[in-house]
Formats: structure tokens, C-alpha cells, sequence
């Protein structure tokens, strides 16, 4: 079983950070798509759940910090170490201030 779980610092205001949200999905989408099955976001759109094949991943930004957490069960060492570190650098990435 392969968990993720990551929250950094964004130092942004609460719409910037769901801003770099959606663009983090995007990337994710962009990286992961063939393997992705559903995204589902919340009504306010500051939380998005990710079903994809053998894996769950949900994100979701507050006042402060970027989170992601997830599960990658089915994939295990095979493809579920990728997946996590794709994950873990689509939110640096999109979320640069939390290197500080």
C-alpha cells in the first residue's frame, strides 16, 4: 500500500491558492489522464477528489497551507512511487512559495 500525505505552506490568499488548485489538477490530469477516472470538486472549490485506476488522491487548500492525501493501493511499488512523487512535484510546482 502506498499512502501520500503533504501539506505545505502556500503564502497565498485563499482564491490564489484555488487558482494553483485547478492548475495542479490540470498538471495532474496532464501527467496521470489515462489513468484518471473521475475528478470530482467540492461546490466552493477549494477541495478536489481524484478517483483514477487503483487510486484515490484528494487536495485541497485553506487559509495557509496546500494539502494532498491519498491512497495508491492497487499499484503498490509498481507505479504507486511515480505517482506519488508526480503528485508531490505538481504541488511544489504550482505552489513555489511553500519552497521558502
Amino acid at each position: 500500500m502506498s499512502l501520500i500525505n503533504l501539506s505545505v505552506k502556500h503564502g497565498l490568499t485563499q482564491d490564489e491558492a484555488r487558482t494553483n488548485l485547478e492548475k495542479a489538477v490540470g498538471d495532474v490530469r496532464g501527467l496521470f489522464g489515462a489513468m484518471i477516472r473521475r475528478v470530482e470538486w467540492a461546490a466552493d472549490r477549494h477541495r478536489v477528489r481524484i478517483d483514477g485506476t487503483g487510486f484515490w488522491v484528494e487536495m485541497w487548500v485553506d487559509a495557509q497551507e496546500v494539502h494532498a492525501t491519498g491512497d495508491i493501493p492497487l499499484l503498490g511499488g509498481l507505479l504507486g512511487g511515480p505517482l506519488a512523487t508526480g503528485l508531490t512535484q505538481i504541488v511544489r510546482r504550482n505552489f513555489p512559495k511553500s519552497l521558502k
